[in-house]
């Protein structure tokens, strides 16, 4: 796999520049992928492949959309936080878009390419097909997440006679998704897993139980969804995954690709600006007095920053019971020796010491727990509370809190699989997510759950557009809501 990766070294760090894509959706774009010494043979396609899951690790090694606007940090040492933690996004400062289109428009490529090569094993070719359908509904999915109604981009851009495209509405965006994860399913030549770095059929049932539970939430879909998320859940866990009985050996970076692990994107040392945990955790300097500090994930150079910490509201929820064995695992505080807290950091993923701390944990992008908690979650929403509370007991006892003792009643239920999913997923970009879930499932308020949404009722739970976007592109209108 290694191997694999640093072929983008050699051949698509070229292409993926020459295509000139990042503002795909703004103007006419060209392609520039015109090289008859490329797209022959079926190397080239696994390649171009290779090259996509680098893209697709960019597009996910953030935890901007997945946990800034949520309730688990808090400012760190060094700063600065995001307009979206502090909930204040606009048209000029929010992200953009552009570089999920530009990962779309390589998937496109791929899809157009490949048809015309030939294959001497037709299963080589359909699984390069279905990881490339399974990334593109994973890449539509979080931007579906973030801004709601988005443009469909389904071909390639040959030349500048394209028309601009618009936005499609939300419920239009998941039917194509889920188009595009059936397809990845009947293209899979196996079962099982080639390698847990690769999209593989149960990953795309993970992202398949993911989406359903969103459509039938956020957008109504209301028992089909559930129904069908279940169905999905049920073929992952039979996978041969299975939960991990040491917590911490589920992010060891010795132990990469363990077997709780569905689908994790690569990482290695030294390597695409790191995993985005550095910037919850701290330069040394920082901590220097701390009498714990050989047990800190501390940078010597001036690598990680600490921009957030985890917020008062985690540290409260981890501090229900002191035997839960996720919480040390999960974070660590800095510590003097008259016991006064300098700060505090996330210990999830702490890297590997090379020369200095390098972080180079693999991206989690589904492992088991998240999708038992998942099953939890389409069963209490199902009032199935019996069978609810049992997966969510599987949860607690790995993580050694008492069983679920509380009121078998659904809203009760929920708040519980909620909070479970907080303490168990805390860091692997979840939580704003399962919050607008929720919210939309009528579970919790997400304006009083979300210290910086208080008072800010009706403010809106998508991003908006960024400006220069719409500049470029009269078509496209501004997210409800921030007009």
């Amino acid at each position: 796999m290694k191997n694999r990766y640093k072929s983008i070294i050699v051949t698509l760090s070229v292409m993926l520049i020459l295509s000139a894509c990042d503002n795909f959706l703004d103007v006419k774009p060209v392609s520039s992928i015109t090289s008859s010494s490329f797209w022959n043979k079926p190397e080239d396609c696994e390649a171009y492949l290779t090259g996509i899951y680098n893209s697709v690790r960019s597009r996910l090694n953030t935890e901007l959309y997945g946990e800034d606007r949520g309730d688990s940090f808090e400012p760190g040492h060094i700063g600065p936080v995001s307009e979206a933690w502090a909930q204040s996004l606009n048209a000029s400062n929010s992200p953009s878009w552009q570089s999920f289109y530009n990962t779309i428009y390589h998937l496109n490529r791929l899809f157009s390419e490949t048809e015309g090569i030939e294959f001497t094993n037709s299963n080589d070719k359909n699984r390069i097909l279905a990881e490339a359908y399974a990334l593109r509904a994973l890449i539509y999915y979080q931007m579906a997440k973030i801004w709601g109604d988005i443009p469909l981009v389904t071909t390639p851009t040959e030349n500048a006679d394209v028309e601009l495209v618009a936005r499609s509405g939300v419920n239009e965006v998941f039917n194509f998704i889920n188009q595009d994860i059936d397809q990845a399913l009947s293209l899979f030549p196996e079962e099982g897993y080639v390698d847990k770095n690769r999209m593989s059929k149960p990953a795309t049932y993970a992202l398949q139980a993911d989406v359903k539970m969103w459509t039938g939430k956020v957008l109504g879909g209301g028992e089909g969804d559930f129904n069908s998320a279940l169905s999905a859940i049920e073929k992952v866990e039979a996978s041969g995954v299975s939960l991990l009985n040491d917590f911490r050996s589920i992010f060891d970076s010795s132990n990469k690709k363990n077997n709780e692990i569905i689908f994790s994107i690569f990482f290695e040392y030294q390597e695409a600006n790191e995993h985005y945990a550095k910037r919850i955790s701290s330069w040394g300097i920082n901590v220097t007095s701390a009498v714990n500090y050989s047990d800190l994930p501390v940078t010597e150079r001036n690598n990680a920053r600490h921009v957030y910490g985890p917020s008062s509201e985690l540290k409260n929820a981890f501090a229900e019971y002191n035997t839960d064995v996720r919480k040390n695992v999960s974070m660590i505080d800095a510590v003097l020796s008259n016991g006064d807290i300098i700060l505090s950091s996330q210990n999830k993923f702490r890297g590997t010491v090379y020369d200095d701390r390098y972080f180079d944990d693999d991206l989690i992008v589904y492992r088991l727990a998240d999708i038992i908690s998942l099953k939890a979650e389409a069963l209490a929403a199902l009032n199935r509370l019996p069978e609810a509370i049992t997966e969510l007991n599987r949860i607690k006892q790995r993580a050694q809190i008492p069983a679920y003792s509380g009121p078998e009643e659904k809203v009760a239920v929920e708040k519980e699989i909620l909070k479970e999913r907080w303490k168990e997923l805390f860091l692997e970009l979840k939580r704003y997510p399962d919050l607008v879930r929720f919210h939309f499932g009528g579970t919790i308020n997400i304006y009083e759950k979300v210290p910086n949404l208080n008072g800010k009722e009706g403010y809106p739970l998508y991003f908006p557009v960024e400006q220069s976007v719409m500049d470029n592109n009269a078509l496209i209108t501004q997210t409800e809501g921030y007009e």
